[in-house]
């Protein structure tokens, strides 16, 4: 196989205040270090290039929004959404790039699963903290029983 491969290529929304542009996002699986896939993630916002890498593509999509959130900006994609997060199998077999919607007293099933890199609702972006605390409420409750 060549290396870097295309993941995914396309146009996203990036809000900010009220304010939305469209920018080129582009998704990579540059190779292998060992076992572990190596993935990286690129936006292109107003000329500037914001680029992130992981060992899959959700992660790599945290990664760039972290860049991105002090700015006020936020990626209208799936995995950017406050109620969604992947599993460990999800990582693995699609290398994140599907996730699931958590939602609360229920366990995931297949049908909630969703393309990371897809077209999301503004209104239903979240910051990674508030993404990170959804996640651990919802993986909490399943400990708790």
């Amino acid at each position: 196989m060549v290396y870097p491969k295309v993941v995914a290529d396309r146009e996203v929304l990036v809000v900010r205040e009220g304010e939305e542009v469209q920018a080129p996002l582009r998704a990579f699986l540059d190779g292998y270090d060992g076992p572990r896939p190596r993935y990286r993630i690129e936006l292109v916002l107003r000329g500037d290039l914001f680029t992130a890498t992981a060992s899959d593509v959700f992660e790599a999509l945290a990664r760039l929004r972290r860049q991105l959130e002090p700015t006020g900006h936020a990626v209208a994609v799936q995995g950017a959404r406050r109620d969604v997060w992947p599993s460990g199998m999800t990582r693995d077999m699609s290398g994140g790039l599907q996730a699931y919607v958590m939602r609360p007293g229920e366990k995931a099933t297949a049908s909630d699963l969703v393309e990371t890199l897809a077209d999301a609702p503004v209104e239903l972006l979240g910051t990674i903290a508030e993404q990170e605390a959804c996640r651990d409420a919802w993986f909490g409750r399943f400990r708790q029983r």
